[in-house]
């Protein structure tokens, strides 16, 4: 259980005035950012994103493998920092860093607002049937419609 209550940072901080801890904080988990992605060449194309998930995902406990290591193992591998908060209008609309960069409130099913980690599962990578990645895949076969 996540002890929260007495400190709701993220209701009363903007994303500049958190520590690094509570930006890390803010990530409730749900691996929709480690899906990959495909966009066209041009520069105003739509992102689309696919049920497919980074090599170093952990299909059976959810998360990085190697969180302190991704981006040296993942050259693609998106760094989430609050300096590139403008950019995050591709993650998923119940993206913790994406509602709060536009100043709206966390889901009630948030870990921070719910107190349980597991509370994200219902609407993370889980929900999607998620592949891993593999050498030989065609990223188009799986795209979310």
């Amino acid at each position: 259980m996540l002890n929260t209550t007495n400190n709701r940072f993220w209701e009363t901080k903007s994303l500049k005035e958190l520590s690094k801890e509570e930006w890390e904080m803010l990530c409730d988990g749900c691996g929709l950012c480690c899906l990959h992605r495909l966009q066209g060449e041009e520069e105003d194309a739509p992102i689309l994103t696919t049920r497919v998930v980074c090599r170093c995902y952990d299909l059976q406990n959810g998360g990085c493998s190697n969180y302190p290591e991704r981006f040296k193992l993942v050259e693609e591998c998106t760094q989430l920092t609050i300096d590139r908060a403008a950019e995050f209008d591709w993650l998923p609309p119940t993206c913790a860093y994406r509602l709060r960069y536009h100043n709206q409130p966390l889901p009630s099913w948030h870990p921070l607002n719910s107190g349980i980690q597991s509370s994200v599962k219902p609407y993370s990578v889980f929900s999607l049937s998620p592949v891993l990645e593999t050498e030989n895949i065609d990223l188009e076969d799986f795209l979310i419609s």
